[in-house]
């Protein structure tokens, strides 16, 4: 498999770690830190590490501690403007605009989530020409990333493993383009 179809598959995947799980999908995470492991050994880590604590839980607990995290009262939010721009911003209209903008492409955007949701971002990476990826990661997902890690960490959530996975994935992809 080429390089550009396993990040393609690797992102959609990862897409749907950030999402609320509807099926137990653990079964692929196997197959996914393989994949993750060809590209960064400390991406592949702290897959390990979110991956042995995903790990501990019944499907419902796992469930339930998502929407913990991420929707009622959430420790943190999966909206990468909101972490650059505050909530209420021309600015991140602005990202919002363009992101659905690049979505809308080729097909039009149905998501249910706004366009800068990380969820979002990850499953419309085939959308994404190689600058456009490159200008998103640098301007707006490693600032993100690093809050959004940050915040997690704060409340020991192995999420903060599954976000740093992402980050060093980025830093690692930036650096291999450089």
């Amino acid at each position: 498999m080429e390089q550009c179809d396993i990040r393609k598959e690797l992102y959609g995947f990862l897409g749907r770690c950030l999402e609320y799980p509807l099926e137990d999908f653990r079964a692929e995470f196997k197959q996914m830190n393989d994949e993750i492991l060809s590209l960064s050994n400390m991406a592949a880590y702290n897959f390990q590490e979110f991956v042995a604590n995903i790990n501990k839980m019944s499907f419902c607990e796992w469930q339930e501690y998502y929407v913990k995290t991420f929707d009622v009262t959430p420790q943190c939010g999966l909206y990468l403007s909101v972490h650059l721009f505050g909530e209420e911003n021309y600015k991140r209209a602005e990202l919002m605009t363009g992101l659905k903008a690049v979505y809308e492409r080729k097909s039009a955007f149905k998501m249910s989530e706004l366009p800068d949701h990380l969820s979002v971002i990850f499953n419309m990476y085939a959308e994404f020409n190689d600058e456009e990826w490159s200008d998103l990661v640098n301007m707006c997902m490693i600032p993100a990333l690093s809050k959004i890690a940050e915040l997690l960490e704060k409340h020991n959530n192995p999420y903060a493993f599954l976000i740093k996975t992402i980050k060093e994935l980025e830093l690692n992809t930036e650096k291999a383009n450089v």
